[in-house]
């Protein structure tokens, strides 16, 4: 076996042993990922104070009476990881870790980068290009109808669309990106087993089915939390090469995504039927970012297309005080 797949598939077993100890969670193992600790090494140690202290954790004392207990309580969890590990193989997820090559690029370059994400599917299509389609979990009909235009424009241009799964408009787009034979990922605010939002099992099904995938860096039976689904957007905005915010306002679950997409400097499109008011605060945003373009549809249909397969940027300047009004810290 290659010495790098065999180095990485020791880390995967032990990544997910040691997120079977109880009281072990995401913060500490991403801490322990972002000092370049291997997660392997640190289950062979000796030293169990080093062991406790690096996981914040401490053991039972029955454990630590002598080294026989030690040794025996590292191969029980050594074969927990063995166990995960070949669950998930079974069910075509892979973890990929910071440092592998097949890591996502782009993910590696934002500010507090994921250091590992599970995939669900075919991890090999996070690298093409891609479009994120996001919005209101009460979409309208207006909302529903711009979500099926924008993935109609995407068929036949090697692009994949990336969503949330939420109700209304992230369920819409992965499902018409089905229909449309356009891979679609879904990026979770959870961890890969959980059932959320609940009833999403089809689709998700249907998702990896198609070719697409689903991807989250939370852990394993990892519940959601407000918190949780920020940061999952900072994943949305960083590996698409256009974020689409379809149907959203300045104060909303959307506007994360946004405003991510501004920081990382990705572009911007909002399309707007006949109904919006051209004076929204959202419209206004898009525009103002050097980034962002709105386009009047079905009219400039053919220029939207054109900016889905080279996006350019305007010659707008940024205004700060707009990026103000967004900023929220991790």
């Amino acid at each position: 076996m290659d010495k790098e797949l065999e180095y990485w598939k020791h880390e995967t077993v032990a990544f997910l042993a040691l997120q079977s100890i109880a009281g072990v969670g995401f913060k500490t193992l991403y801490r322990i990922a972002e000092q370049k600790t291997s997660f392997r090494e640190l289950i062979k140690t000796e030293n169990i104070d080093y062991f406790e202290k690096k996981l914040s954790h401490k053991l039972d004392c029955s454990i630590k009476d002598s080294s026989e207990n030690w040794m025996q309580y590292k191969l029980d969890l050594w074969a927990k990881g063995v166990e995960l590990a070949r669950s998930y193989s079974k069910r075509n997820i892979s973890i990929l870790f910071y440092e592998q090559d097949f890591f996502p690029p782009q993910l590696r370059t934002i500010p507090e980068p994921p250091m590992w994400i599970f995939v669900e599917g075919d991890y090999r299509i996070l690298h093409k290009k891609s479009v994120a389609i996001v919005g209101s979990r009460k979409a309208t009909e207006d909302g529903i109808w711009l979500t099926k235009y924008i993935i109609a424009s995407m068929v036949g241009h090697d692009l994949i669309s990336i969503s949330g799964l939420a109700d209304g408009i992230d369920q819409k787009a992965h499902l018409e990106s089905i229909k449309y034979e356009v891979p679609t990922v879904a990026v979770l605010g959870t961890g890969i087993d959980s059932n959320y939002p609940k009833g999403s099992e089809k689709i998700r099904t249907e998702i990896v089915e198609n070719g697409g995938a689903i991807v989250t860096e939370y852990l394993i039976n990892q519940s959601y939390s407000a918190n949780n689904f920020i940061r999952r957007n900072r994943i949305q905005a960083a590996l698409s090469t256009i974020t689409v915010p379809v149907e959203w306002k300045i104060k909303s679950g959307t506007a994360h995504t946004v405003n991510f997409a501004k920081r990382y400097g990705k572009f911007l499109m909002m399309p707007y039927l006949y109904s919006f008011d051209l004076q929204n605060e959202e419209i206004q945003l898009i525009e103002s970012y050097r980034n962002g373009v709105t386009f009047y549809v079905p009219q400039n249909t053919s220029k939207l297309i054109e900016f889905l397969q080279e996006p350019k940027s305007t010659e707008l300047e940024l205004v700060t005080n707009t990026d103000n009004q967004l900023s929220m810290d991790l």
